[in-house]
């Protein structure tokens, strides 16, 4: 369905929440009850382009003109009378149409609310994504996850860590520092800190994930959202109320924005146009474990794979020290790194979106070292949870 505008969108919503809160095996509404998922992604980068003159609206239209996205999923750009409100509509052989809602109230960062099944869904938004420089997803590290209970009641959080990229394939005797875990309840971020303080499961521990319940003015009433905000940018929503999720989506990207933009403000290094001046900060990751391979961490990092997404040729500066010039493939921008046992420096350039360095830092805290710790020169926490 097309929206017309954010009332029309609120009632659309509202019916598909319903719908999933009565379906069920046996019912008619069950093989349609996925929830709403909503995605956070980031629409341009951090400098205007001069020649820039299609705004959101068309830079959404040329992705959805893109061949490589009509040819798996033929599409059609419908505004709405919102100028910042649009319905993306896809038709696929043999299946129903699927719908996503753009929200690009804020021009760089655009909320994307849609109700397929997952595998469909996450298929849409990753090529709608790869069409396109400067369009890229968005992920949330454990201290904005952690942050995030102050905005909505948490009742669950998620525990997960891949564990380890810097061991040997031939190690298979080792078993992978990992755990994977769900905890219910209000007292579930305290049991969460207590965990971390156990030796066998400090350097396993990622937040990966809370369910947050949200109302209307944070009150308890019948009109709520129930909203699994993961940290890969994603939330799945079921509740009554989807006006009460909206306004949650929207703090939450009003949060990650200024995150984004305390990155590039502080830590962005640039040549100063009238002296020459190099201007900015590095940032460094501090890992709690020392790397034991620095070279095949490094040849696993920057394979191009998902999730880190990163292209580069490691280069040895000495016994405990590696240099890679990359670039990051979702959003097509450069980062310069430095990779000792105990730490990895970020060199960021001035054009590079500060969402490269996040995710980067949130794949690292899920996939190498839990405990690990953004910080800038003076040894100063830049994330606070």
């Amino acid at each position: 369905m097309i929206a017309r505008n954010r009332s029309h969108l609120a009632s659309i919503m509202d019916g598909h929440m319903n719908r999933v809160r009565n379906s069920g095996p046996g019912t008619p509404d069950g093989r349609n009850a996925a929830p709403i998922k909503t995605y956070l992604i980031e629409g341009c980068g951090p400098l205007p382009d001069p020649d820039d003159v299609v705004g959101p609206f068309g830079t959404l239209r040329l992705i959805t003109q893109d061949p490589v996205l009509s040819d798996r999923f033929p599409v059609r750009m419908h505004p709405s009378s919102d100028p910042c409100l649009a319905t993306i509509r896809g038709l696929r052989a043999n299946h129903a149409p699927i719908s996503f809602y753009v929200d690009y109230t804020d021009p760089r960062f655009w909320l994307l609310y849609g109700f397929a099944p997952s595998r469909i869904a996450d298929r849409f938004i990753s090529t709608l994504v790869a069409t396109h420089r400067d369009v890229g997803r968005t992920t949330f590290c454990s201290e904005f996850l952690s942050a995030a209970t102050d905005i909505g009641s948490a009742v669950a959080l998620s525990l997960d860590h891949e564990g380890v990229m810097d061991e040997e394939e031939k190690d298979v005797a080792r078993v992978p520092e990992s755990v994977k875990a769900r905890l219910w309840g209000t007292q579930a971020e305290r049991l969460t800190n207590l965990m971390r303080q156990l030796g066998s499961l400090s350097d396993g521990i990622a937040l990966s994930q809370v369910r947050l319940r949200h109302s209307p003015g944070n009150h308890d009433s019948e009109r709520f959202s129930l909203n699994d905000v993961r940290f890969d940018g994603r939330m799945i929503t079921r509740g009554t109320s989807f006006s009460a999720h909206r306004s949650l989506a929207e703090a939450l990207r009003t949060r990650y924005a200024r995150q984004v933009a305390d990155i590039e403000s502080g830590y962005q290094v640039r040549l100063e146009d009238s002296g020459g001046v190099l201007l900015g900060k590095s940032l460094a990751l501090h890992l709690a474990r020392p790397v034991r391979n620095l070279q095949r961490l490094c040849e696993r990092i920057f394979s191009s794979a998902s999730p880190f997404l990163l292209w580069g040729l490691p280069v040895q500066r000495g016994p405990g020290s590696v240099c890679v010039k990359a670039v990051d493939l979702d959003l097509g921008q450069r980062m310069d790194l430095e990779f000792t046992p105990d730490f990895i420096r970020l060199f960021v350039p001035k054009e590079t979106s500060g969402s490269a360095v996040l995710r980067f830092y949130t794949n690292v805290q899920h996939r190498l070292d839990p405990r690990v710790r953004m910080l800038d020169q003076d040894e100063n926490e830049i994330l606070q949870p």
